[in-house]
């Protein structure tokens, strides 16, 4: 009697959607218009042939992609929840109140109209998005979430990759110490009054090792500082700030997408722009448990044994891109599209626009546009999620940034991978502002 009744009502349910005309498409535009996209609404696979029916949850330049079949996009579930840890999201609710913006975007304290010394947290846990400044705040949030991890250091494989695949590739260590947004306990005097130092360090191959940079990012209106040492010369030389918008040794990658944004914010114009439901990219369905040293830096882990991720070319019954990613869990999260605009005539590039992750600011795709108003290139963040057993986490990190140009047919990849001297939370007893210093860069380079 039960199933007699369920088909009936079944039936019920049919004849009203034939009354009203919805086909299953119509269905999933509306369950997408309210905001709420579950993996379990979407089809194991979308390619080609079924890609116009989601394509409200692929960015534009994705859905061009899947659409000339370059790339299969495969949605999935996580079996976690990714997350910022609850010290981080405690933190950021006593900060509600505390800071604002001038007219120039740099970050103040209410109470002292400085630029304050040490945030833990996001600087606004509450975002309106009806506040004018709403997307430099959206900006200086994600940028917070990415200081908590300290100091990191990693081992960098950047591949050129053609129509054919690998074309050549260089490889290193990457440094990064964050002056702010640090944990209680462990922050650090900065007489200096810099954000961020960076330091990549390039050792392979052997034609290539010594083609190092470093960058300083101020917390004032302050250009950045940056260097670069040739080998060839065996010189130093100091760089302008748009420099690091220049081809990063002739690759499809630049400086300042470091993290997808790595620049000075004041440098750019932010605007909102709207809201939506997308497709993120996640190289791992499992959260990967991570373990923490003795003197509590946390040791990365991946959920690959190679020097990257495996892309297209690697896979000989691939049919589409040899640089789109494989074994990708594509998983619904709802953004902020944010526009950045450069103010700098020689900045080389023009109109960026953000996806960024409502819940824990990730910026998980960037479009990036030529100054002339051509579409180029665009950028996407892979990511897997670690804990160690402390509850802190690696959300905001990647295993992979892919820039492909759309106009060249290339692509270029960022990509790490496990080496035992690659850590996040690196205390400042073991890496501080010393590291990087003038004569320790032309010393590491020769």
């Amino acid at each position: 009697m039960i199933k007699v009744e369920g088909e009936k009502e079944k039936m019920k349910r049919m004849r009203i959607l034939n009354y009203l005309g919805l086909s299953l498409c119509s269905l999933f535009i509306l369950i997408l218009c309210s905001g709420e996209v579950l993996a379990m609404d979407l089809p194991k696979v979308i390619d080609k042939t079924n890609c116009s029916q989601y394509k409200d949850l692929l960015i534009p330049a994705m859905y061009r992609a899947v659409e000339k079949g370059d790339y299969v996009v495969t949605p999935g579930k996580l079996n976690f929840k990714y997350k910022q840890n609850d010290s981080f999201i405690e933190a950021s609710a006593k900060n509600e109140g505390k800071f604002d913006l001038t007219a120039e975007g740099d970050l103040i304290s209410k109470s002292t109209g400085k630029y304050p010394e040490n945030v833990y947290g996001y600087p606004f846990p509450k975002i309106d998005i009806k506040d004018p400044k709403a997307a430099s705040k959206i900006i200086y949030n994600f940028n917070f979430q990415r200081y908590r991890l300290m100091c990191t250091k990693d081992k960098i494989r950047v591949m050129w990759i053609n129509p054919n695949g690998e074309e050549r590739y260089v490889a290193g260590m990457d440094h990064r110490l964050y002056m702010n947004g640090r944990p209680p306990g462990q922050d650090i005097k900065n007489p200096d009054k810099v954000l961020t130092y960076e330091f990549q360090r390039v050792l392979e191959p052997m034609s290539t090792r010594g083609t190092n940079t470093m960058s300083y990012i101020y917390m004032d209106e302050r250009d950045n500082t940056n260097y670069a040492y040739v080998p060839a010369i065996r010189r130093m030389r100091q760089t302008t700030s748009t420099a690091r918008s220049d081809p990063y040794m002739g690759s499809d990658a630049w400086m300042d997408t470091n993290y997808m944004w790595g620049g000075k914010d004041r440098s750019m114009k932010w605007k909102y722009v709207g809201e939506k439901t997308i497709l993120a990219s996640f190289t791992s369905p499992n959260m990967l448990p991570a373990q923490a040293s003795p003197d509590g830096k946390m040791l990365r882990v991946f959920p690959f044994s190679g020097p990257s991720i495996p892309f297209g070319f690697q896979n000989p019954n691939w049919k589409g891109a040899a640089w789109a990613p494989q074994n990708i869990t594509y998983v619904p999260r709802k953004v902020w599209v944010i526009e950045q605009m450069p103010k700098d005539p020689y900045y080389n590039w023009g109109l960026h626009i953000n996806y960024i992750d409502q819940e824990t600011f990730t910026i998980w795709y960037k479009e990036v546009h030529e100054k002339s108003g051509d579409f180029r290139t665009w950028i996407t963040f892979l990511v897997h999620y670690s804990e160690d057993p402390s509850g802190r986490n690696n959300t905001g990190d990647h295993d992979t940034q892919l820039y492909i140009d759309e106009k060249a047919r290339h692509a270029s990849s960022t990509n790490r991978s496990f080496d035992p001297e690659s850590f996040l939370f690196i205390p400042a007893s073991e890496l501080n502002a010393s590291f990087y210093g003038v004569n320790n860069f032309l010393l590491l380079s020769k």
